[in-house]
């Protein structure tokens, strides 16, 4: 798993710059959910978001076949391409603060730090390389999984919500309301000291009371992690690895069922 990871956090640090543009250009909501991500996994892209300049609507996107980021238009005609590989992250944005100047965009504070912090990752002063391909293969896969199985479980809960990344913790995954005073959130996250690994999860978040975690339903692959500062359960992707698709996914049907029916009962 260590290319996996690997590749989760370069293509964490390079999603930031869609995160910066987001910020500034997308109308901001009270959630910050106007700086989320999406991977969409036909055409291998990581989108922003929609926004409008100019009468016309624009997304940057990073496309992970050529490694480059895509400024669209509506019709998803490229209106601009910026090559990633041989420049610096600042050479990067750079490049794409002053076209967003030559479009007629705001750029005032386009490229400033943004509000949240992530990781000091060892390699972001070096030359952006394209990750391999059988490592950016399995990233994408596992992240195909996690929309998949995001839109499983809203099925089950018969519930409303998108599916998003947020630039922060870089998960791929939802929240919904499954009660007046309960929430249910599910995903797929990045490498972290409490698990020691990339792992999917699935937590509650109660309003106005306490959940009792007792009688805990057990699974042959997947553990429950309860402490003072997150209470959810887990699913490694060690667990996972070497699995065929269809092995991973009914691993993950039998998660999301076990512990989502759990949660519900509270």
């Amino acid at each position: 798993m260590q290319s996996y990871n690997t590749t989760d956090k370069k293509i964490h640090q390079i999603c930031q710059v869609i995160a910066k543009v987001n910020r500034s250009l997308v109308p901001k909501k009270d959630d910050d959910s106007h700086t989320n991500l999406y991977y969409e996994s036909i055409e291998k892209r990581i989108y922003g978001r929609w926004f409008r300049q100019n009468d016309n609507k624009y997304i940057l996107a990073l496309d992970l076949v050529d490694f480059s980021f895509l400024l669209l238009a509506d019709n998803k005609a490229i209106v601009k391409q910026f090559r990633i590989e041989g420049k610096t992250l600042i050479e990067i944005e750079g490049d794409i603060e002053k076209s967003f100047n030559a479009l007629d965009f705001p750029t005032e504070g386009l490229m400033k730090e943004l509000h949240f912090e992530i990781p000091s990752y060892d390699f972001i002063d070096a030359l952006w390389e394209k990750p391999d391909v059988v490592a950016l293969d399995a990233w994408g896969a596992y992240r195909t999984l996690a929309n998949e199985i995001s839109m499983l479980l809203l099925g089950i809960a018969q519930t409303i919500s998108e599916i998003r990344i947020w630039p922060h913790h870089f998960d791929t995954g939802i929240y919904c309301k499954v009660k007046s005073n309960l929430g249910v959130g599910f995903g797929l996250a990045m490498q972290d000291e409490m698990a020691n690994d990339s792992y999917f999860y699935m937590a509650a978040y109660p309003e106005n009371f306490d959940i009792q975690y007792d009688n805990l339903p057990k699974g042959d692959n997947w553990k429950w992690i309860v402490n003072d500062n997150w209470k959810g359960a887990i699913l490694g992707l060690k667990e996972l690895d070497g699995k065929t698709y269809e092995e991973r996914r009914g691993m993950l049907i039998d998660f999301i069922k076990s512990t989502y029916e759990w949660i519900v009962k509270r």
